[in-house]
């Protein structure tokens, strides 16, 4: 089957409970229906030895970029691994730690969406405030039927995960709670 588009999702690494919940997002929420639409979903990350694949049951692959070269092509934030949480950490992300986005381009290369996070305070170093899955496959709905995408969606936050992803949250909030110790 050829695919008319690619849904590419970037996302931190096989440690980070949000991006877990987003990877499953998509697996379990919008793949059927981007198939379905004649599309394919990739996900995309610089952290070496990633199994979110296999540890989540995904049904989509999943390209190590540890040169973070698709990231860049998109103007996908990437943090530098001196400015990482896990910079002492030796072989882990030496050319910097992609941040979560979601690009869609057309068997063309022609880029139909494109969301990215800067990393802040306000939204977790980049790990929540993600718009939800169900709204970028309706911005796509209407972008390939030749309608204007929707830029207003909702976004993950913490009651998001708690309700849709109890055990990430739980991750979560145990690293919260390392962090006021």
């Amino acid at each position: 089957m050829s695919n008319n588009f690619t849904v590419k999702v970037f996302f931190r690494g096989d440690w980070c409970p949000w991006c877990s919940g987003y990877l499953k997002d998509f697996n379990d929420q919008a793949l059927d229906k981007i198939q379905e639409l004649g599309g394919q979903v990739i996900g995309f990350t610089s952290q070496a030895g990633n199994q979110s694949q296999k540890q989540l049951g995904l049904n989509f692959n999943i390209q190590i970029d540890e040169e973070n070269i698709e990231a860049k092509k998109y103007g996908i934030f990437i943090t530098p691994k001196a400015e990482s949480h896990l910079k002492d950490v030796d072989g882990v992300y030496p050319n910097g730690m992609v941040q979560p986005g979601v690009i869609i381009e057309d068997s063309e290369g022609k880029l139909l969406y494109k969301w990215a996070i800067v990393p802040s305070e306000m939204n977790m170093g980049g790990a929540s405030d993600r718009p939800l899955v169900a709204d970028i496959v309706a911005s796509l709905e209407q972008i390939l039927k030749g309608q204007e995408n929707g830029d207003s969606f909702n976004t993950t936050d913490m009651s998001y995960l708690e309700q849709n992803h109890l055990e990430e949250y739980q991750k979560v909030q145990a690293y919260i709670a390392s962090l006021n110790q």
